[in-house]
C-alpha cells in the first residue's frame, strides 16, 4: 500500500493527527522522545547553534562540550573569512557607516533587505554560531524595526550589538542609549528640560535593565527622564549622537536612591546608566531572558539566581554567565524544552537542506509567511520568546508550507528561485534505511530511535519495509518530500 503525505502525518502522529483536521496547532505538542535526551553534546548544540550539523557534533564529541564552548565564546579565534567575504560580496550596504547608509537611494528599503540578508546569511553559514545567536539575542533584547529606522540600525548593528554581543553589558547599555537609531525610536531626542519625554527613561528600566518588576517606581521613571534630557541627534557628529547641555534639566535629581547633584551635564545620564548596569535586578532580570531563551520557557530559578550570581561576580561580563548556563545540570535537564521560533525553524531548514536562494524576494517570502522576518517586530519588547506566542494553526501550517517550499519545491525541475543540496548531502544510499539514516543526520544531527523512524521507512518504502532498494526512481520521487516531512515534523519543532 502507498503511503502519502497524510498517512505518513497519521503514523506520525497517531491519535494526536486524527485531532489535525480541526485543531492543526496540536500536532505542534511536544513528543515524548528527544534524541538529544540521551545525547549531551546533540543537545547542547540544538541550544547554542541554528541546528547541529554532524561535522559540529563530530567535533564536539571529539574535543568535549567544554572545549566546544570554550571556542565559541571565543569567537574571534574561529576562522569565518569566508563569510566575511561573502557578506562583503553580496550585502554590501551591511558595513556601511552611517553617513553613507542615509546617503543610499531609497535608503530605509535597501538597508531592510540588507539587514534581513546578513542575518540569514551569517546565522546560516557562520562557524561562530553561538556568537550569531547572541546577536540575535540582543537584537531582540534592544529591539529596533528596519524597516523604518534601517539606515541608523546599521551603525548600532555593527558598532554595539554586534562588537559587545559577547563583551560587558555596559557597553550594550551606554552604546544603545547613545545610538541615533534609538534616540529617535523611542523618543528621547525630543526629551528637554521644559517637555520631558519619558518613553525611554520607561523602556530602558522596564525592558532593557530592571525589568518591569525591578523595583522602580513612577517617580524613578520621571527622574530618569530628567537625566537624560539632552541626548539627541546631530547629523555633524560622526556617530550623530550629540548632548545639548542647553535642554538640559540641571536640577537635582533622585534615582534608585540614588542621588545625582545638581549643576551637572551628560553626567547625569552616564551616572544612571551605571546605576542600572550594576542593579542587582538587572543581574536576575538579564539572566532570567538569558535562561529563558536557551533552556526552557520557566528556566529553573535556580540556574537564575546561580547565573546572577556570577553576573554580579563578573560585573556583567556576558561569557562568563553564558559558560555558567551552559555548563549546568539544570540546562541538561531541558532537552526538548524549547520550541524553534519561527526564524529558528527557517535558518535550521536552511542549514540542513544547504537550501539558497537566488534572490531576496524569494527568501523574503517565506520569512513573512512564517511571521518572523529578522529586524521585523514593531513593539519595543522584541519578538516573543515562548511556545506559547508562536503555537496556533496558522503557524503551523506556514512551517510545513516552508518545509516543502525548501525542500520538495527546491528540489523540483521548476525555476523557484532557490538552489539545494538535498541529493549531495546524503551520499548514496542503497536501501529505503539507509535513505531515512542519511536524512535524518542531515535533519537532526544523528539517526532516530526505531519508533520515531518507522514512520519515515514506511512512508519512503510505501510499506516495503527498510530493507526495500532505493531506486533512481524512489530516490527522485521520495527525497525532497522526505526531507520536508523531517521538518515538518514536531521532533524537530522542538529542541
Amino acid at each position: 500500500m502507498k503511503a502519502s503525505r497524510r498517512d505518513f502525518l497519521k503514523l506520525a502522529g497517531g491519535a494526536l493527527a486524527a485531532a489535525a483536521v480541526a485543531r492543526p496547532a496540536l500536532l505542534l505538542a511536544r513528543p515524548e522522545v528527544f534524541p538529544s535526551a540521551s545525547n549531551p553534546a546533540l543537545h547542547f548544540l540544538n541550544r547554542i547553534t541554528y541546528g547541529a550539523r554532524p561535522d559540529e557534533l563530530e567535533r564536539a564529541r571529539q574535543i568535549g562540550i567544554e572545549a566546544y564552548l570554550d571556542e565559541q565564546l571565543n569567537p574571534a579565534s574561529i576562522d569565518d573569512s569566508a563569510l566575511d567575504a561573502m557578506i562583503a560580496r553580496d550585502v554590501p550596504i551591511i558595513n556601511m557607516n552611517r553617513r553613507d547608509a542615509n546617503r543610499l537611494e531609497n535608503n530605509t528599503y535597501r538597508t531592510y533587505m540588507a539587514l534581513t540578508e546578513a542575518m540569514v546569511l551569517r546565522a546560516v553559514h557562520s562557524k561562530r554560531q553561538l556568537f550569531e545567536r547572541m546577536v540575535e539575542f540582543w537584537t531582540d533584547h534592544f529591539n529596533i524595526p528596519s524597516d523604518e529606522l534601517g539606515p541608523d540600525l546599521i551603525p548600532m548593528h555593527n558598532d554595539v550589538i554586534r562588537k559587545h554581543a559577547l563583551g560587558n553589558f555596559r557597553d550594550l547599555l551606554i552604546g544603545t542609549a547613545q545610538s541615533p537609531v534609538m534616540l529617535t525610536y523611542l523618543d528621547n531626542y525630543l526629551n528637554v528640560a521644559e517637555h520631558p519625554n519619558e518613553n525611554y527613561a520607561r523602556e530602558i528600566m522596564e525592558l532593557h535593565s530592571l525589568g518591569v518588576d525591578g523595583g522602580y517606581t513612577e517617580t524613578d521613571v520621571k527622574e530618569v527622564a530628567r537625566a537624560f534630557t539632552g541626548w539627541g541627534i546631530h547629523n555633524g557628529t560622526e556617530t550623530g549622537f550629540y548632548f545639548d547641555a542647553s535642554v538640559h534639566d540641571t536640577g537635582e535629581k533622585i534615582v534608585l536612591g540614588h542621588t545625582l547633584p545638581a549643576d551637572r551635564g551628560i553626567e547625569d545620564g552616564l551616572q544612571v546608566l551605571s546605576i542600572l548596569v550594576n542593579h542587582p535586578s538587572t543581574a536576575t532580570y538579564l539572566c532570567y531572558k538569558l535562561c529563558r531563551r536557551f533552556v526552557s520557557d520557566q528556566p529553573p530559578q535556580s540556574l537564575v539566581d546561580s547565573a546572577a550570581a556570577v553576573w554580579i561576580a563578573n560585573r556583567g561580563e556576558i561569557v562568563p554567565v553564558l559558560r555558567h548556563i551552559f555548563l549546568s545540570a539544570e540546562f541538561y535537564q531541558t532537552a526538548g524544552q524549547k520550541l524553534r521560533r519561527p526564524l529558528d525553524f527557517f535558518i535550521g531548514a536552511l542549514r540542513a537542506t544547504g537550501t539558497s536562494f537566488r534572490n531576496f524576494w524569494t527568501m523574503e517570502a517565506p520569512l513573512q509567511d512564517l511571521a518572523q522576518v529578522p529586524y521585523g517586530w514593531h513593539p519595543p519588547d522584541g519578538y516573543p520568546d515562548v511556545s506559547g506566542a508562536w503555537i496556533n494553526s496558522g503557524g503551523l501550517l506556514a512551517r510545513w508550507n516552508v518545509a516543502m517550499l525548501l525542500t520538495h519545491s527546491a528540489y523540483s525541475e521548476q525555476d523557484t528561485g532557490m538552489n539545494t543540496l538535498l541529493h549531495t548531502r546524503i551520499g548514496e544510499p542503497r536501501t529505503v534505511g539507509e535513505l531515512v539514516d542519511a536524512v535524518s543526520v542531515q535533519v537532526f544531527g544523528v539517526t532516530l530511535p526505531e519508533g520515531e523512524r518507522a514512520p519515515f521507512i514506511d512512508f519512503a518504502s510505501e510499506g516495503a519495509g527498510a530493507e526495500a532498494e532505493v531506486t533512481p526512481y524512489l530516490r527522485a520521487q521520495k527525497l525532497g518530500t522526505l526531507y520536508g516531512l523531517m521538518l515538518a515534523s514536531p521532533l524537530y519543532q522542538w529542541r
